[in-house]
């Protein structure tokens, strides 16, 4: 009968540690495993300054967004995204924009149609256009932050999956 008890209590010690972790979205480690609890909430998304850094198609197809170049050519807030309560806005290349946002269950988000500055665009950033950034905003249907990473995941307009990567900027000013 004592035996069984011990096993209650330690079954019962390691469920409440399991339940305080995961409102905290931490890790446990039980019996040289890891399990992962809870998520990120997007109150960790809002408030920050994000910078596209790279676009990641289904096919193994990676543009990568030399930031570098960018602040060089002084157009280092192309391609950028701000996230509050209710909206999104943020620089395209070279129009300002803005959207509402729903977010939904299991880490998924629809972002409305983008509304912004009408400005004729002269340069591509990375061979990226304006409006197609603003469509795979438009197709966006699940976010994932993994430290200062911010996955929003996307299609192209053939239906391809593809994930834009964001990494929050030190310098909170746009």
């Amino acid at each position: 009968m004592q035996k069984h008890v011990n096993i209650l209590v330690l079954g019962a010690a390691v469920l409440l540690t399991i339940a305080a972790c995961a409102q905290t979205g931490k890790s446990v480690q039980t019996g040289g495993s890891v399990i992962e609890t809870g998520s990120p909430s997007f109150e960790e998304v809002q408030g920050k300054v994000w910078v596209l850094g790279e676009l990641v198609q289904e096919s193994g197809s990676t543009t990568i967004i030399n930031r570098q170049k960018l602040e060089a050519d002084g157009m280092g807030d192309v391609f950028t995204m701000i996230v509050d309560t209710e909206r999104i806005s943020g620089k395209g290349a070279p129009n300002r924009y803005f959207s509402s946002y729903t977010l939904g269950p299991d880490q998924e988000i629809s972002i409305s149609p983008i509304a912004g500055t009408l400005m004729m665009s002269i340069v591509e950033p990375e061979g990226i256009q304006e409006w197609e950034y603003y469509n795979y905003l438009e197709q966006v249907n699940q976010w994932l932050l993994t430290g200062d990473k911010l996955e929003l995941h996307s299609e192209t307009p053939d239906g391809e999956p593809i994930i834009l990567v964001y990494t929050a900027k030190e310098d909170a000013k746009q």
